[in-house]
């Protein structure tokens, strides 16, 4: 009579189970262990000072405070990610969160680049955005001490981004428009850029003929008026013109009107008494003094 034997499960097939088992629990075990020295050890090295940012310059301010925008970035790469490394490290840092962070807190920047230098500075250049213009609300104060605070300057695309302080005068040329959505004001569109565009190159247009204008205001009708710089304390006269107009044939009417020697002499003549010119009429311009 044949026997057989189980070898599947004989004494020596379980003991080399056994051994294998206990030496894959060893395994993990040790790589538990080694995973848990690496970051203990990266850890630690995150946090070690040749490698970290200990200083922030901030470079090309002129009108943002350096120390608001240095406080902002030691804010960001303060503290430790999963609270195990370091955000100050130069080579971890929060970089995309500096970036968007800072372009967000102030509008005043228009380009901004961040540069590690020396792995433990950190550069922060600013292009501030310059300010030519200012939008002031929707209507135009009975005089300058109503206006207050209630300008904000305008860059050259319609774009608000900064409150402007009262101090400002008449340096700079007001809008009084309605804004083109309801957002808050600071980092909205004043209106379509095209269109702001239009309305700079009919201020230069007029600007060209020697009248200075000082403010465009949408009134409550249909039309666009472009005042102009009183003299002698007279009342600011305006040019009045179609909200739907071709702006570029705005001013070339306007430069044309002011070539006309009889036209011109009677204006600049007459200019402390004028009231208005009105240019919603094609081919035509009426004018009236007081």
């Amino acid at each position: 009579m044949s026997k057989t034997r189980d070898i599947l499960s004989s004494p020596r097939v379980e003991e080399i189970k056994r051994t294998k088992r206990n030496a894959n629990i060893r395994i993990s075990i040790l790589c538990f262990v080694l995973l848990i020295l690496s970051i203990v050890g990266l850890s630690f090295l995150s946090g070690y000072k040749k490698m970290t940012i200990n200083q922030v310059d901030v470079i090309g301010t002129r009108i943002l405070g350096e120390d608001e925008v240095r406080n902002f970035v030691n804010d960001k790469i303060s503290g430790k990610y999963l609270y195990i490394f370091q955000r100050k490290n130069s080579f971890i840092y929060p970089q995309d969160s500096i970036y968007g962070g800072l372009l967000s807190r102030f509008t005043r920047i228009e380009k901004l680049s961040l540069n590690v230098k020396n792995v433990n500075t950190l550069e922060v250049i600013i292009k501030e955005r310059s300010g030519s213009y200012m939008w002031c609300g929707t209507k135009v104060p009975e005089s300058a001490l109503d206006q207050g605070e209630n300008c904000y300057f305008v860059n050259d695309e319609g774009y608000i981004f900064d409150k402007a302080p009262y101090v400002s005068g008449n340096l700079y040329f007001k809008y009084y428009i309605p804004l083109s959505d309801n957002k808050s004001v600071l980092g909205s569109q004043m209106i379509n850029s095209d269109l702001f565009r239009s309305f700079v190159r009919l201020v230069e247009d007029v600007k060209s003929t020697n009248l200075d204008p000082a403010y465009l205001v949408y009134e409550d009708d249909d039309t666009i008026s472009l005042y102009l710089k009183h003299r002698d304390g007279a009342s600011n006269p305006r040019i009045v013109f179609k909200k739907d107009a071709d702006m570029k044939k705005v001013g070339e009417d306007i430069i044309t009107s002011m070539s006309e020697k009889e036209f011109k002499d009677e204006i600049n003549g007459k200019y402390d008494t004028l009231l208005y010119i009105d240019m919603r009429f094609n081919n035509k311009v009426f004018y009236k003094f007081q």
